[in-house]
């Protein structure tokens, strides 16, 4: 890729939601280097996608601070990792992320065989060969997920987690988003079908499905919102709107 293409330009939209939530983001971008992006394109035998690009040039030296835990995404240590054989191969895949965890580390992989939108689906690898599967539909639900959790629906003064389950087995996304959007809420980016962030302001709405789940009328969810009132009168909201009934509630602070 060239050095002249200006990052902010390959994913306008995941950008803006890190400057909005995390604090002093700007300050913190840390391009990879020339040499690490081209070792990478090596590895890869091919053009990383355009997600990929953006990672590699806005956090491509690591993003540990700023969100998810015990893994290293940063380029230096995953060319050195692939250099040194480090990384269980997979065919169509290219390991992307390092665990440094001592118990029970966890590789991410990037689906290069099934690229979409500018993108490709990501699998998580446990420290066993049979330990793995797919994680997220794309490296940006990842990555906007992630932020979008730990950077604003965990900042909520009050929270609410939870199922909310269709009784008739149908489809709970695709019952819960059109209420949603007739309340006014967006999604700052698109993640796809398995990754929903929802706001409006006032609320917030974090779900996620993994890939390998096989009870779409099951649907995981965070809110956040200002007060317990305001979390009780969505649920209440979407569940007499639809055929959904909100279970397994947990809420902090605790009530």
């Amino acid at each position: 890729m060239s050095q002249e293409v200006d990052p902010s330009e390959l994913e306008p939209e995941l950008e803006a939601l890190l400057v909005r939530l995390v604090p002093d983001m700007r300050s913190r971008w840390q391009s990879a280097s020339e040499a690490d992006i081209e070792a990478l394109e090596t590895i890869a035998g091919e053009e990383l996608p355009r997600c990929y690009q953006w990672f590699l040039r806005r956090l491509g030296r690591g993003w540990a601070d700023i969100g998810f835990g015990t893994h290293d995404f940063s380029a230096q240590t995953i060319v050195a990792g692939h250099a040194r054989g480090l990384f269980p191969p997979h065919e169509g895949m290219m390991c992307i992320a390092h665990d440094t965890a001592e118990w029970e580390p966890q590789l991410r992989y990037y689906d290069l065989a099934h690229p979409a939108d500018d993108d490709a689906p990501v699998f998580m690898a446990g420290p066993e060969a049979e330990d793995f599967e797919g994680e997220y539909e794309s490296l940006r639900a990842l990555i906007a997920s992630t932020i979008f959790r730990n950077h604003y629906v965990r900042r909520m003064p009050h929270r609410c987690a939870g199922l909310l389950v269709d009784d008739g087995e149908g489809n709970a996304t695709t019952a819960l988003l059109p209420v949603l959007e007739d309340l006014g809420f967006s999604t700052p980016v698109a993640t796809g079908s398995l990754c929903q962030l929802y706001e409006d302001g006032t609320h917030v709405l974090h779900s996620y499905r993994s890939p390998e789940s096989t009870a779409p009328y099951v649907l995981p969810f965070d809110l956040g919102a200002p007060s317990v009132a305001a979390l009780r009168k969505l649920l209440g909201i979407i569940c007499t709107s639809t055929d959904l009934v909100a279970e397994n509630l947990t809420w902090d602070p605790a009530l």
